[in-house]
């Protein structure tokens, strides 16, 4: 991975603890979800690309972590009832993010989350026969919806406390930054996830979508194929950034959230035991 890491925000333990107790006391998660979220240390998906970033926005960011994780879990896996989400975005989530930003931006990211639970929706419909298998090109666009890093990437503007010009955000370069961004850390998940996606009797990752497709002897071989398309995708992704460090102080900071929110993603999923678990037992979730 050719973007370098940092270290975590210097509130990181205290930012993950509250976001994972949130969770708990909003029913989205009973007490043996809480412990599996706080040993997956999900939240430093958040705290790895911020340094010096303030505490409120830090742990609002945290909570739109945990939710987006435990509302994908409950499309995997079924669980507490969906009213619970529901009532956490409306009551807990979405007042104090809505209210410093404006219109415009609300909308951005309401369009992103509606995707984003499409994809979850989706992905579920493949998993229970429900639709039929993806094409490739089918399972690209939707994977990135259904990863949810293009909601996450736009609350990047709550946290700095600065709304970017929508002609940055609809430019070329960032569509592709946060495309390659979020294509990077979906297909690293797919990698991850694979044993308990085999076992489960997934169809929808890449992995296995790659193997049957090209008819390749085993998962290594796919696994292999599709960490080659992993290379590829952060080359897109590091040349979209030098196109945007050359477009102003927004264009740059963007660029710099995102592929440093890329590379605490790629050190999250290779010590995560959300993913070492998933090698030796079926219950751990993608």
């Amino acid at each position: 991975m050719p973007i370098p890491s940092q270290p975590l925000h210097p509130r990181s333990a205290e930012i993950e603890e509250q976001a994972y107790d949130w969770a708990a006391r909003h029913g989205l998660v009973d007490a043996a979800g809480h412990h599996r979220l706080a040993a997956s240390r999900v939240v430093t998906l958040a705290t790895s690309y911020y340094r010096a970033a303030p505490y409120p926005e830090m742990a609002l960011l945290a909570r739109w972590y945990v939710w987006l994780l435990t509302a994908d879990d409950w499309f995997d896996r079924g669980g507490p009832a969906w009213d619970d989400f529901r009532r956490a975005l409306a009551e807990e989530l979405w007042p104090p993010t809505a209210a410093p930003m404006s219109p415009a931006w609300r909308r951005r990211f309401a369009r992103h989350l509606r995707g984003c639970l499409a994809g979850y929706h989706w992905q579920a419909g493949v998993r229970l026969g429900l639709r039929p298998p993806p094409t490739l090109a089918q399972y690209v666009v939707w994977r990135r919806l259904s990863f949810g890093a293009l909601p996450i990437f736009q609350l990047i503007q709550l946290v700095e406390r600065r709304e970017f010009a929508a002609m940055l955000l609809d430019a070329a370069p960032v569509r592709e930054l946060t495309a390659a961004a979020s294509d990077v850390m979906a297909w690293t998940n797919d990698v991850h996830s694979l044993p308990r996606d085999l076992a489960a009797g997934e169809r929808a990752n890449l992995v296995i979508l790659v193997r049957d497709r090209h008819a390749l002897p085993d998962d290594a071989a796919a696994t292999a194929a599709v960490q080659r398309l992993i290379a590829a995708r952060t080359d897109h992704l590091l040349a979209a950034r030098g196109d945007l460090h050359r477009l102003g102080p927004d264009a740059r900071l963007l660029a710099t959230r995102v592929t440093t929110a890329v590379r605490g993603a790629w050190d999250w999923h290779r010590h995560s035991v959300r993913y070492r678990a998933a090698a030796t037992t079926e219950a751990a979730p993608r």
